[in-house]
């Protein structure tokens, strides 16, 4: 038997998510980790993404989120994006309208860290490709 820990997924919006699971697939920054029961502590940004969790039924739960960070500590999954859809509700049209936002705020001249919206441009671009 697979032991479970605790998983929240908070947005800027509402709780996402809060239950017990057996595994998390987390896009991070440097790329996807897996969360296991008893893994080590840690906490990392979060890129544009698919989030991927099994709470031990046939079916995986999946959200596109747009970045934010998680933080693993005793058992215990915490992580908080600025957005979460689920995935089955995430079309291309809405990734594209992310990344037309960051063309958009790039070609004004906005006062952004324009190398972050580029990561987050090509983050995004990764996630098209997987929807």
């Amino acid at each position: 038997m697979i032991n479970k820990f605790q998983l929240s997924v908070i947005s800027a919006e509402s709780k996402v998510f809060e239950g017990e699971v057996e595994n998390v697939l987390v896009p991070g920054m440097v790329g996807d980790f897996l969360v296991l029961s008893d893994h080590a502590p840690c906490i990392s940004s979060i890129r544009p993404g698919f989030l991927e969790f099994s709470d031990g039924t046939s079916k995986k739960q999946k959200y596109f989120v747009s970045g934010g960070i998680v933080e693993v500590t005793n058992n215990m999954v915490s992580v908080l994006v600025d957005l979460a859809i689920e995935g089955d509700k995430v079309g291309k049209e809405d990734i594209l309208a992310l990344i037309s936002e960051i063309d958009n705020k790039l070609s004004a001249g906005d006062t952004v860290n324009i190398d972050d919206l580029g990561l987050r441009k090509n983050d995004l671009e990764e996630a098209l490709k997987q929807a």
